[in-house]
C-alpha cells in the first residue's frame, strides 16, 4: 500500500521530552514529504501553539492542514485559516463550570486562540510551560463566557479525575466526548469533534481513502485517529490500551524517534 498521509500527535508522539522535535524524526519527515506524502500535525494543542513546530518542518506551504484542539479544528497551515471548527454549545459549558466550581476543580476553557481561567495557578503555569500558552484571568467563567467554546480541560491527579471521568459518563453521552489526553487532563470537545473524525473530513477533502492514512499517537485522544486511519500506530510509549487497538506499536518510544521507524518502515 502506498500510503499519501500521514497525521502525527505531537506530545509525547512527535515531541520528546524536551518538547523538541529530534533532527531524526525532522529529517525522516522531510524524506516522507520528498516522496509526496502529505504531513498533517493533529493535537490538542491551539492552531497557535502548533505554529512554531509547522514552520519548523516547513508544512506552511499552499494547500497544507493541520488539526488542534484535539479535532474541533481543521486549518490551512499558512495562514492559520479555520477550514472547519466544531464548538462545545454555552449550555454544556456552563454545565461543566457549575460542576467544576461544585467539586472544587480547576477548569480552563478555550475561545480561539485564547484559554480562559478563574485565575491563574499551579495546573496554568505546568500547561504554559507545556504549549506556551498563557492564561486569561475571568473570575467566575459561568458569567465572563458568553460563546461556544472550543474545548474545556480539568486539570487534577490522575485517581481523582478518574473519579470525576465516572461521575460525568452518563451526562456526557450525546453531548460532548470526554477523555483523558494526559494523566492529568480530562478534556471535553463537541460531540462532533475528535481526532477521528477530523482525519476523515480532511481525508475526504483531499480525495483519500482511509487506507492511504497513517496516524500515529500515544494517548486516549488519539484512539479515533488510530482506529480511523488506513494505519494506526501507537508509539511504545503510548497507554497499554491505545496499544491494542493500533496496527503497529513502535519499537522506539517518543524519546527514540519513534516517528522516524514509522516513515522508514512504512514510507521510504
Amino acid at each position: 500500500m502506498k500510503y499519501k498521509m500521514l497525521a502525527i500527535d505531537m506530545d509525547d508522539t512527535l515531541l520528546n521530552d524536551k518538547l523538541e522535535v529530534s533532527k531524526e524524526n525532522r529529517e525522516a519527515i522531510n524524506k516522507a514529504m520528498e516522496k509526496g506524502v502529505r504531513i498533517v500535525l493533529c493535537s490538542g494543542r491551539s492552531s497557535i501553539s502548533l505554529d512554531p513546530y509547522l514552520k519548523e518542518l516547513n508544512l506552511k506551504g499552499n494547500d497544507q492542514y493541520g488539526i488542534s484542539y484535539n479535532g474541533a479544528i481543521i486549518f490551512d497551515t499558512p495562514n492559520l485559516e479555520i477550514i472547519e471548527q466544531e464548538d462545545v454549545p454555552l449550555e454544556y459549558a456552563k454545565h461543566l463550570f457549575a460542576f467544576a466550581k461544585k467539586e472544587d476543580l480547576h477548569v480552563q476553557t478555550y475561545i480561539g486562540d485564547d484559554m480562559f481561567v478563574e485565575k491563574s495557578n499551579y495546573y496554568t503555569e505546568r500547561y504554559a510551560e507545556l504549549t506556551g500558552i498563557s492564561p486569561i484571568e475571568v473570575g467566575d467563567l459561568s458569567k465572563a463566557i458568553k460563546e461556544d467554546v472550543i474545548k474545556l480541560l480539568f486539570q487534577d491527579d490522575h485517581e481523582r479525575l478518574i473519579r470525576i471521568q465516572e461521575q460525568l459518563i452518563s451526562w456526557t453521552k450525546g453531548k460532548v466526548h470526554m477523555f483523558f489526553s494526559k494523566p492529568f487532563y480530562l478534556e471535553f470537545t463537541s460531540i462532533k469533534a475528535n481526532k477521528g473524525l477530523a482525519i476523515k473530513k480532511l481525508g475526504e477533502k483531499l480525495g483519500l481513502q482511509k487506507e492511504e492514512i497513517i496516524c500515529i499517537g500515544d494517548s486516549f485522544n488519539d484512539k479515533y485517529m488510530i482506529e480511523e486511519a488506513g494505519l494506526g500506530v501507537a508509539v511504545a510509549n503510548a497507554h497499554p490500551d491505545i496499544q491494542k487497538v493500533a496496527d503497529y506499536v513502535t519499537k522506539q518510544n517518543h524519546n527514540n524517534h519513534a516517528v522516524k521507524e514509522v516513515i522508514e518502515k512504512f514510507i521510504l
